[in-house]
């Protein structure tokens, strides 16, 4: 709100601050002092609106602003002053930090998410939590979203011509610095960690006193703010701080913007194509290593730190890999099997294990290479045989079906197809199949009528669990204009098995 603007429609109460000014000290400090005539005839001008008067109102409170309107002095904490304390850290000279992502591709996220805003008639998106912050931001920094670090907050800010990342900036800067030379953000700004009295007790390190300052000095303070409180969004904020800021800001208007961030998170830029299909080329490659790692008497605790050796050998840097989660091992005559799990244990591997992993382990600069295997150690029974390749004709059911204009739920029926022509009972619940790090709304599920669209990425991934074994082939598919790609290889039609003495 610039200053000289007005508020209107002021409660009969406004009238005992007829002897009231509102003036600045110290930079953006609110103090109501006597002896100035601050109302007109209904309306209330500002000298100078940095955060407007109602918010201080609802903040305040309605029994302690008339207390203070008939005298009494507030001493309010010094935004301005505590937010820049540490603006000198910020562009400190330093060693280089490799961002996530060049420049360009930083710049193509903003392009398409400001062109979604327009769509949605939006003057800005606020997002608070790390699943989606972190697409704009950097997978390294900062750390401080309020999903990660629950003492703390912070909050990217896009509007039509500007691009902030509001942090807590910790002791003296560091992190600022450190966000600073691993991000593409324009404005880096101060998220202070202090708390106003009138906000106690309270158990995070800031406070909401300061958003009311933050969003004016930003121009949004009328503006219609898209925020993550729909379907498949996590807010970084905890709900009653969301409500509260509601109250704060009482002329903007806080909605959802679930439908622009789906679309942001299940639309992927070539740039995210090309880094998932680079991590689906490791992830074949390290199952390919299993059958000759793998062998009878070998504990998994062995067994996984040869993995990690192989694959730290064959990839660099830019890679990263666990060999422990995800492994699920049946052998119902052994009377050891151990269920999907993600810890390293001294079961050793014998004659008669179902070997199966439910991921890869490996993922390229932040993204992942989710694909499926399964194995046997020594000749396979009929059973093993016959699940296993149910479970492939399923996935390939579901490949056929992948192309624009498809909902997910006409993908989920296609393997369901397969599996009553086998005689298998019918799912009840569950999905059998997900995008990209399991966000943009896109589950294979019967339930969801998702229309698939050029540019997602969608997992077959039709797991059957029996006694003998877990069963889940899950292979990567992009939608194309004109149909799918598959983005790995696929799994051999009939299961590997791993020979080798007891």
């Amino acid at each position: 709100m610039a200053r000289g603007s007005q508020w209107t429609g002021s409660p009969a109460w406004w009238n005992c601050i007829n002897n009231c000014q509102l003036s600045v000290v110290n930079g953006w400090r609110l103090v109501l002092q006597r002896d100035f005539a601050l109302q007109a005839r209904g309306a209330i001008h500002f000298v100078r609106c940095i955060a407007p008067l109602e918010s201080l109102v609802v903040r305040l409170g309605r029994d302690r602003f008339e207390q203070i309107a008939k005298g009494e002095m507030m001493n309010l904490l010094d935004y301005h002053a505590l937010a820049h304390l540490h603006d000198h850290w910020i562009d400190y000279p330093g060693y280089p930090l490799a961002s996530d992502i060049p420049r360009e591709e930083y710049e193509l996220r903003v392009a398409r998410a400001r062109a979604l805003m327009a769509e949605h008639d939006l003057d800005a998106l606020v997002v608070t939590s790390s699943g989606i912050g972190q697409w704009f931001t950097s997978f390294s920094a900062p750390h401080e979203w309020h999903d990660r670090c629950p003492a703390r907050s912070a909050w990217y800010i896009l509007t039509q011509d500007g691009d902030y990342l509001y942090m807590t900036p910790t002791t003296a800067g560091e992190h600022a610095n450190t966000t600073r030379r691993s991000t593409w953000v324009t404005h880096i700004r101060a998220i202070v960690e202090r708390i106003d009295p009138n906000e106690q007790p309270r158990h995070e390190n800031w406070g909401l006193w300061q958003m009311p300052f933050i969003f004016a000095e930003l121009g949004l303070t009328g503006a219609r703010l898209g925020f993550e409180l729909g379907d498949c969004m996590t807010l970084g904020l905890a709900v009653n701080d969301f409500l509260r800021l509601r109250e704060l800001l009482p002329h903007a208007q806080l909605v959802d913007g679930s439908a622009l961030f789906r679309r942001l998170m299940s639309i992927h830029t070539p740039l995210e194509i090309e880094r998932v299909r680079t991590a689906l080329v490791a992830a074949n490659w390290i199952y390919e290593q299993v059958p000759h790692i793998l062998q009878p008497g070998m504990t998994e605790r062995t067994f996984m730190a040869r993995l990690a050796e192989v694959f730290a050998a064959h990839y660099g840097h830019d890679y990263s890999f666990d060999p422990v989660i995800a492994w699920d091992i049946r052998n119902p005559e052994a009377g050891n099997s151990s269920f999907y799990h993600a810890v390293a244990t001294d079961r050793a591997f014998q004659i008669g294990d179902t070997v199966s992993r439910g991921y890869s382990g490996v993922s390229y600069r932040g993204y992942g290479g989710d694909i499926d295997r399964v194995w046997h150690i020594g000749p396979a029974p009929d059973r093993v045989r016959r699940s296993y390749r149910i479970n492939w004709e399923c996935v390939r059911s579901m490949e056929e079906m992948i192309r624009p204009g498809v909902r997910c739920s006409e993908v989920y029926a296609a393997c369901a197809r397969i599996e009553r022509h086998y005689g298998l009972p019918e799912r009840q619940v569950g999905r059998i199949g997900h995008g990209l790090r399991n966000s943009g709304g896109l589950s294979i599920h019967p339930d969801c009528h998702t229309v698939l669209e050029p540019g997602m990425i969608i997992s077959c991934e039709p797991m059957h669990a029996e006694p003998w074994g877990w069963f889940d082939l899950e292979d990567q598919y992009l939608v194309t204009e004109t149909g799918h790609e598959l983005l790995n290889r696929p799994a051999p039609e009939e299961i590997p098995e791993i020979a080798g003495e007891p």
